[in-house]
């Protein structure tokens, strides 16, 4: 009986002991997770002064593997509707620099892919190489902290079908900096040379847009470009027979990208990026090279549709 009754004492004193060991424990974890806070919130909060701090910052977003695209009158496309499964490699960068007095912003977008293509119209597939190339610089000269004079080059076509077509528009103005990360330019004086120059009107124009970078919640960022040029003059459509006179309006153009990243693991993750625009002169020249007929394209039977791209795929950001 003696031995029953010391072997629940030591049952006793032993779970006691354990008991509290594990409330120790537990405190002591306690105080490291507050403590691992109080240093993540000092550390998040000198990345913001670096953030802010004057000079290069480089970034971007590559995806790469197997991807989903769907276009619905994207005339800069050899297949302007179709459906594609490719394999290939899209790339969207970014260097800026800041400093008190100017600032400096580069873009590069490069899309190659090759892809099984699939026409919605005749169900025929075949398979092609489609690229796509943009660049563009924005320079400037702060009068105050959200004002400056600024310049712009932005050049756009592919990398295998060099300047057939492509367009570079050459602006000036002024830069709004409302808030931070994003970027508004107003450009009166612009002119834009549209290739193949015997075939493309240019003309002269205002050039406005933004462009906003940011990592909107964690792991996820979106980078936007919205562009647009606004003609002063109209041109001669070579496009239909007899030719035409193109409006100051038929001249216009717009053009929004936008990108997304979802980081999964160490800048790995999921990519989407996303496409519109609006440009009559590539329509009408993708009609024409086509041997377009109005009847059969009952998907975009309006002058200037709005052209539509999308893809997804595997990405890496950094």
């Amino acid at each position: 009986m003696k031995k029953i009754i010391l072997l629940f004492v030591a049952a006793f004193f032993v779970s006691n002991i354990n008991a509290q060991t594990m409330e120790e424990l537990k405190a002591m974890q306690s105080e490291k997770a507050t403590a691992a806070a109080a240093l993540q919130a000092e550390a998040d909060a000198l990345q913001a002064q670096i953030d802010k701090f004057p000079g290069w910052k480089i970034g971007g977003l590559g995806i790469v593997g197997f991807d989903l695209a769907d276009n619905s009158a994207w005339y800069q496309l050899e297949q302007a509707y179709s459906s594609q499964n490719s394999i290939g490699l899209g790339f969207t960068a970014f260097a800026n620099h800041d400093a008190e007095k100017t600032f400096w912003r580069n873009g590069l977008t490069i899309n190659m892919k090759q892809q099984n293509s699939k026409e919605i119209d005749t169900d025929e597939s075949t398979e092609s190489i489609t690229d796509n190339l943009a660049i563009n610089s924005l320079g400037g000269y702060k009068l105050t902290s959200k004002i400056a004079l600024s310049a712009q080059a932005e050049y756009t076509s592919s990398v295998l079908s060099f300047n057939d077509p492509g367009s570079l528009t050459l602006s000036a103005g002024a830069t709004w900096l409302p808030i931070e990360n994003l970027v508004v330019i107003i450009h009166p004086l612009g002119y834009q040379i549209n290739f193949p120059s015997g075939d493309f009107n240019s003309a002269a124009g205002a050039k406005i847009g933004a462009t906003y970078q940011k990592e909107i919640f964690p792991g996820v960022s979106w980078n936007s470009d919205l562009s647009a040029f606004l003609a002063y003059q109209g041109g001669e459509n070579t496009f239909v027979d007899p030719a035409t006179d193109y409006s100051a309006g038929d001249l216009s153009n717009w053009t929004w990208l936008n990108g997304f990243g979802f980081n999964v693991w160490k800048g790995i993750g999921v990519g989407v990026n996303f496409g519109l625009r609006g440009n009559r002169q590539l329509v009408d020249g993708y009609r024409a090279a086509d041997g377009y007929v109005e009847a059969r394209d009952d998907k975009a039977d309006s002058e200037n549709p709005v052209q539509f791209y999308y893809n997804l795929g595997l990405s890496y950001g950094f």
